[in-house]
């Protein structure tokens, strides 16, 4: 008799082997993917507070305020012994140079203290760039020998500044008025001015070294609006002929006539200036409509029948002829200054003047 031998499972075997079972029946196991879990959405995240846009204008208005206030030329750089001639204000043309030095250092320190001023009110504050427009030693020298020590101060009145402040540059351009605010726009003071200022853009160049003047027609359209100031009286070509003990050059033309004798107007034209002058003597000076000024010197009186501002047509009288100012006879200087303002030799223009006359009759 065979005897079975009995085995008694655990209850915790039968689990596992009922699992195990369940697995093998079901030919694989099926591994579900983890369940991710989301990413925060934009929506989530704090939105930035936007930067608001600099008001340039304002602070540009900042720049200049600031410079304008903080501008201050040194008027030492500004004073010069007297001199008396062409030959001494040339000897001095470095120290001109030197007050162009003065200017642009006071401009740029300006400059500086400005765009500090708006460091505090501009948080990325973008770099920053000055330019300065000097004026020429020529031009300081006409206005020193009218204003004298007085020149520090008018130029920085007459100083004008023009801010641009972006994201990419704080910039200030520097100017000054022209020489007109300095000197204004007729009389005597313009007229001392303009006779220097004029010989100097003629007779120099702009390292200071004389020139060779080189004649440079007018259109005959124009020579054909001229008249003749002394008709039938013979013209002199002293053009750049040595005057004053050699120290300047002759810069016009001398027409010999009679004392008192009448002096005609060369143009159609508004009167400039009338005076009396060291050198120049009696003058009347017609700034014509094509912005050509005719001067005419040693005229043996005033001229009292016009006034500044008038109105005159060529072959008008507008004074008389004499012998006052720099001169050893009755005679006309005439003198003409471009638009440019340069001297021009009359001589060519009169002959040409007077050679269309003849022709039209």
């Amino acid at each position: 008799m065979y005897m079975h031998a009995k085995f008694i499972v655990p209850a915790r075997h039968v689990l596992l082997i009922i699992l195990c079972a369940a697995l093998l029946c079901s030919g694989c196991a099926t591994v579900s993917a983890p369940v991710a879990t989301p990413a925060p959405g934009l929506s989530d995240v704090p939105e930035a507070t936007p930067v608001p846009e600099p008001d340039y204008a304002a602070l540009s208005a900042r720049v200049e305020t600031v410079f304008h206030e903080a501008f201050c030329i040194d008027p030492n750089a500004f004073t010069l012994p007297d001199m008396q001639y062409i030959t001494e204000l040339m000897a001095e043309r470095d120290a001109f140079l030197a007050m162009q030095d003065a200017i642009e250092t006071a401009a740029r320190a300006a400059f500086a203290k400005a765009y500090a001023a708006v460091c505090g009110e501009y948080a990325s504050l973008p770099a920053g760039h000055v330019s300065v427009s000097l004026p020429g030693w020529q031009e300081l020298m006409g206005l020193y020998r009218v204003l004298g020590t007085e020149l520090a101060s008018a130029l920085a009145a007459h100083c004008e500044a023009e801010a641009g402040l972006d994201a990419a540059c704080v910039s200030l351009s520097v100017s000054f008025a022209p020489y007109d605010a300095f000197v204004g726009t007729s009389g005597h003071t313009l007229f001392s001015f303009t006779t220097l200022y004029a010989y100097l853009n003629t007779v120099y160049n702009e390292d200071g070294n004389e020139v060779e003047y080189v004649d440079e027609p007018l259109p005959e359209e124009y020579l054909a609006t001229l008249s003749d100031p002394l008709p039938g009286r013979r013209i002199k070509d002293g053009w750049f002929g040595p005057r004053s003990q050699s120290t300047r050059k002759h810069t016009g033309t001398d027409i010999r006539a009679a004392a008192d004798e009448p002096i005609l107007s060369c143009t159609d034209g508004c009167v400039l200036s009338i005076g009396t002058g060291e050198l120049a003597g009696n003058y009347v000076v017609i700034l014509d409509d094509f912005g050509y000024e005719y001067h005419y010197y040693h005229m043996i009186r005033v001229t009292d029948f016009l006034a500044e501002g008038d109105r005159v047509a060529a072959g008008d009288v507008i004074g008389n002829v004499g012998n006052t100012g720099n001169s050893d006879a009755n005679h006309l200087h005439l003198a003409i200054v471009t638009p440019e303002k340069a001297y021009i030799n009359p001589y060519p223009v009169l002959l040409a003047v007077r050679e269309l006359a003849k022709d039209s009759h």
